[in-house]
C-alpha cells in the first residue's frame, strides 16, 4: 500500500489547502509553516497513513490549538508546547501513543498536528473530527456521535499544564477549554485520546488528502498564473457568490472568539454582508441569505486565491465570495442541531434549498 509522506512539498500543499478549509477560522498559515519546516529538519518525514491501518486499539493523541487565531498570530508556534498536552495525557494514562491526528482540518490545526507528529516521530493520521473548522469542541463528529471526550489534557504558553478527567457533556468540555484557553490568553494546547475503532467509525476520514489536494490545485495555479478560483473548482465542488471589495470589516474577540462581519461592495450599489464567529457563519446579499453554516464559505484574494481568514480581511481587498457545499455528515438532524445556523446564535434554520452537499 502507497503511503504518503508529509514532506516540505506536502506541507506547503495542506497548509493552503487547510486555509481553505478553516472556512474563515484562519489564512494561510505561515507562521506555522514556518515552524513545520524547521522540525523537518531535525526530524525525519513522518508517514500520512489512512485510518484503515489503524488497530482497533491503537492509541491515538488527537492535538490542537484552543482559542482566537488572531492571538496566535502574534507568536511563532512552538512545537514543543503542542507536544507537551500529549506527554502530559500518557503520562496521565500510563502508556504510550501510536499516532497523532488532528481535531481539525482548519489552517494552523492541521500543520499543528503534523509538527507534533514530527517532534515524536509518530504517524500522522489522516482524518479529522470536523471535516473543516468549527469554534467549538461539541461540533465534532466524534461529540455528534456520542462519544466521551476526556480524559483531555491542555497546556498553555507558559508552564500550566492540567488533565480534565472527566465532563458532563462535550458542551462542558468546550465550556471549560473556552474558559481556560481565555484565560492563557486564548492560546491552549490540547490533547484528547481515541482508539483506533473509534477513528474508523466516527472520523472525517481522508481530510489531511483533501486538504493536500485542494492547496496543489491552488498553488499549481499560482505558479503557472492561472486562475485559481477556476483551478479551485476544477477539483472541489462550490460556486462564487460575488466578487467585489472589501468595505468595512467589524472585529471583536471576546469570551475567546473573534466575531464580527465584513462588508464587500459587490457593484450595482450591491452589497455582501458576511458574518462570523472565528469561521464564516452566513452569507447575505440584497436581504436574501446564500449561504449558512454548515457550508463551507471563503473569501479568496481575488488575484492570488489565497483564502483570507478572518483576521486578515482589511478595507480595499479586492476578494472572491465562495461557498462549497456542506458536508453530508453535517446535514443529519443531530449534526445540524450543533452546527446549523442556531447553533451560532441565529433565529432560523438552515436552508439546503439549491444547496448540493459534498460527498
Amino acid at each position: 500500500m502507497h503511503v504518503q509522506v508529509v514532506d516540505a512539498l506536502a506541507l506547503q500543499q495542506l497548509a493552503m489547502g487547510a486555509a481553505l478549509l478553516s472556512a474563515g477560522g484562519g489564512s494561510f498559515p505561515y507562521l506555522e509553516l514556518l515552524s513545520a519546516e524547521e522540525e523537518l529538519k531535525a526530524h525525519p518525514p513522518v508517514p500520512l497513513i489512512p485510518a484503515a491501518q489503524l488497530p482497533n486499539d491503537a492509541r491515538v493523541a488527537l492535538v490542537a490549538m484552543v482559542g482566537a487565531p488572531l492571538a496566535l498570530s502574534e507568536r511563532l508556534v512552538d512545537p514543543e508546547h503542542f507536544a507537551r498536552p500529549v506527554a502530559a495525557l500518557a503520562k496521565h494514562l500510563g502508556t504510550s501513543f501510536d499516532a497523532v491526528m488532528g481535531y481539525e482540518i482548519g489552517s494552523m490545526n492541521s500543520l499543528i498536528p503534523a509538527m507534533v507528529a514530527t517532534r515524536l516521530g509518530l504517524p500522522l493520521v489522516d482524518a479529522d473530527t470536523l471535516g473543516r473548522s468549527f469554534p467549538e469542541v461539541q461540533m465534532s463528529a466524534f461529540a455528534i456521535a456520542g462519544l466521551d471526550l476526556t480524559p483531555m489534557a491542555a497546556s498553555d504558553i507558559r508552564a500550566n499544564d492540567l488533565v480534565l478527567t472527566a465532563a458532563a457533556s462535550a458542551r462542558w468540555v468546550e465550556s471549560f477549554l473556552r474558559s481556560i484557553a481565555t484565560t492563557c490568553g486564548s492560546i491552549l494546547a490540547v490533547c484528547g485520546c481515541h482508539t483506533g475503532r473509534q477513528i474508523k467509525r466516527h472520523a472525517h476520514l481522508g481530510s489531511y488528502s483533501r486538504a493536500i489536494r485542494i492547496g496543489s490545485a491552488l498553488l499549481s495555479a499560482q505558479a503557472h498564473r492561472r486562475d485559481p478560483v477556476a483551478a479551485l473548482f476544477s477539483r472541489e465542488r462550490g460556486s462564487v457568490l460575488a466578487r467585489g471589495k472589501v468595505r468595512d470589516v467589524i472585529r471583536n474577540t471576546t469570551d475567546g472568539f473573534v466575531r464580527g462581519q465584513v462588508e464587500i461592495d459587490i457593484g450595482s450599489e450591491s452589497t455582501a454582508r458576511v458574518h462570523f464567529q472565528n469561521e464564516y457563519t452566513l452569507v447575505e446579499i440584497s436581504g436574501r441569505r446564500l449561504a449558512m453554516v454548515p457550508d463551507l464559505i471563503t473569501i479568496l484574494d481575488a488575484e492570488r486565491g489565497e483564502p483570507l481568514g478572518t483576521e486578515a480581511l482589511r478595507y480595499g481587498q479586492h476578494v472572491v465570495l465562495a461557498r462549497l457545499p456542506a458536508l453530508d455528515r453535517h446535514l443529519t438532524p443531530q449534526a445540524l442541531a450543533v452546527v446549523g445556523p442556531k447553533a451560532f446564535g441565529y433565529d432560523f434554520d438552515y436552508d439546503g434549498a439549491n444547496h448540493e452537499a459534498a460527498r
